[in-house]
């Protein structure tokens, strides 16, 4: 059988048509699709951009994220609110309320807040504390209505009632090498201060003098006439009995009584100025302006919202009744070394240097140099007339054209309690005094009190001319010491007499009634763990190494209204430093830094 290959029909034009049209579609849809994937690649860029840019978080708080259109949105309302500062002040120096002295300061005090990396951490910060503080509030049912915040914005455009402060204070000066004062020397501080006072209110003195007098500038007050500026009560950082008395004066250049304040010093306060509250009547309107609504609002929520937290807190622990601890306390400074630095001593001293300081001495050569000589003439004529009377001391130490210290000039000579270690270092690196010399001499064994040591030779600053006081332990030793005696029988009482060196040592270490965020954390732990009756365990806080002993406690003590002064200003910081410390916050500085204008970023 003969097999033949079928002839394969030729295709008609009709069905040539088709496929073309097939495969134009074809390849219109590819072209389609690859134009979609390319949008939607581009799409994912742009949004990854976006989303990096805005939604990305950029700090957390127990897992609950803040990003950085939160932080931009906080940030123009900061800055807003600190523009209509300004402008609020300068209505106030227009309408001569206050000078255009005290505007630039101010003014300069808000400037500097306005920095890109103080602006954008600000904020990062309060957005920070305010969700911390949400959570807390709705753990706890505590809220605001929307009339509470209409009430924080116009408080937030109201600047308070000023006055320009001025205080003089008088501190107790302990004989060394006593650290602390006698009750005659705290009266003798008391008698000063009040001599100040009435000099000026009866016109034999003025307040400048007087300030001069008392070297206002070292006690607290900023320069030599103990000017504090303007200040409201809330900012006026002084004890809060002073405070009260500050701001119920009725007139202009009024005094207020001498204070014993918290920190030991006897102080007393006038007013230059008086600055009545200023509301701004179109404050929210201009915010607004510069500002979301919707951000500002929510600041200002969370600005209520921490008043009525406070408010809660405040009535648990300084005007509630809580539970309470009666304590006495030792104390003794850590000094100016590590711990195991080693003994201390007490000195004065008086500096000799070539050419009085006014050339660098390590550029003379000592041996030829007449400003050397000169200076060794001098030292060599104090430590002669030391040896015949060393109370001369206080008429040599100011006679500023002989005596050329300007280091501790402020304190007659005195320097503090040293261990050997701080007396070498380069002292223009801030790494100790740079008298290495001088502290292998009065650290020499056998010296005794009033022992003149010197002319001492440093190549930096020229002849040192010393006075030994006294040589003890060092700090840790000595709390060791007082707690051993305290365990073998001695009293407490006897232990805070010869060891404290905390302010209240000269009213038997009395600490008063603790109650909870009064103290840091660790002491209050210390306090709070330890018996009625018994003594705490040594704890290193605030520079000083601290044991305590419980005389009494209560449960549901209520303080008194003079106590409740004194924890109102403190009570809430220690219990937001405790909540924060035991909340879960997550911050991106890097992220936070990125977002700086380009032009300011450097």
């Amino acid at each position: 059988m003969t097999f033949r290959t079928r002839t394969t029909a030729k295709p008609t034009r009709r069905r040539a048509h088709h496929d073309d049209t097939r495969r134009a579609l074809f390849i219109n849809i590819s072209f389609g699709l690859a134009i979609l994937a390319a949008f939607s690649v581009l799409g994912s860029i742009a949004f990854a951009g976006y989303y990096g840019g805005h939604f990305v978080a950029i700090g957390s708080v127990n897992g609950q994220s803040i990003n950085k259109d939160d932080v931009s949105a906080r940030v123009a309302v900061n800055l807003a609110r600190f523009e209509r500062e300004i402008d609020d002040y300068g209505q106030l120096r227009n309408q001569g309320k206050i000078t255009s002295a005290e505007y630039n300061t101010v003014v300069g005090g808000i400037k500097q807040n306005e920095t890109q990396s103080t602006m954008y951490s600000d904020a990062l910060n309060q957005l920070t504390q305010e969700a911390m503080l949400a959570q807390y509030a709705n753990k706890h049912g505590i809220s605001v209505t929307d009339k509470q915040v209409d009430d924080q914005i116009v408080a937030d455009g109201t600047l308070d009632e000023q006055r320009h402060v001025m205080v003089i204070g008088v501190a107790p000066t302990p004989t060394p090498p006593a650290d602390v004062p006698t009750p005659a020397e705290l009266q003798a501080a008391q008698t000063q201060a009040q001599q100040y006072h009435d000099d000026i209110a009866s016109g034999k003195a003025t307040w400048d003098a007087e300030a001069k007098a008392s070297n206002a500038g070292s006690v607290g007050a900023t320069g030599t006439t103990g000017d504090l500026f303007l200040n409201t009560k809330k900012a006026l950082k002084l004890d809060p009995a002073l405070v009260d008395a500050v701001f119920n004066l009725k007139a202009v250049n009024d005094l207020t009584a001498v204070i014993k304040c918290s920190d030991g010093l006897y102080r007393f306060a006038t007013v230059t100025e008086i600055t009545p509250p200023y509301v701004d009547a179109d404050w929210h309107t201009v915010i607004d302006q510069n500002a979301s609504d919707g951000a500002y609002r929510g600041a200002a929520r969370a600005e209520a919202l921490q008043i009525a937290i406070k408010n809660s807190i405040d009535a648990q622990y300084v005007t509630g009744p809580s539970d309470q601890r009666h304590v006495l306390e030792i104390g003794v400074s850590a000094g100016y070394g590590a711990a195991g630095a080693g003994d201390e001593v007490k000195i004065k001293m008086m500096l000799f240097a070539p050419d009085h300081g006014t050339v660098d001495p390590s550029t003379l050569d000592p041996a030829n140099d007449p400003a050397w000589k000169d200076a060794k003439t001098r030292a060599d004529a104090a430590v002669a007339a030391l040896k015949k009377d060393v109370t001369q001391f206080a008429t040599l130490e100011k006679d500023t054209t002989n005596n050329d210290d300007q280091q501790w000039t402020t304190s007659n000579g005195e320097l503090p309690w040293l261990p050997q270690s701080i007396f070498a270092g380069d002292a223009t690196q801030q790494q100790g005094l740079g008298m290495t010399a001088t502290g292998t001499a009065v650290f020499a064994a056998g010296l005794t009190p009033n022992t003149v040591v010197g002319p001492v030779q440093e190549t930096t600053l020229g002849y040192v001319v010393a006075v030994f006081e006294a040589r003890r332990a060092e700090p840790a030793q000595r709390i060791s010491d007082a707690m051993l005696r305290i365990a073998s029988g001695t009293p407490f009482a006897t232990e805070v007499a010869t060891s404290s060196e905390a302010i209240d040592a000269v009213d038997g270490g009395d600490l008063g009634w603790v109650t909870h965020y009064s103290l840091t954390q660790d002491l209050e732990d210390a306090i709070f763990q330890t018996p009625v009756g018994g003594v705490s365990r040594t704890v290193l806080s605030s520079g000083y190494y601290w044991i305590f002993k419980v005389v009494d406690a209560q449960k549901d003590r209520t303080p008194t209204a003079a106590e409740a002064a004194v924890l109102l200003p403190k009570v809430f910081n220690t219990w937001l430093t405790d909540l924060t410390n035991h909340t879960n916050i997550w911050t991106d500085q890097t992220g936070l830094t990125s977002m700086y204008p380009a032009a300011s970023a450097s």
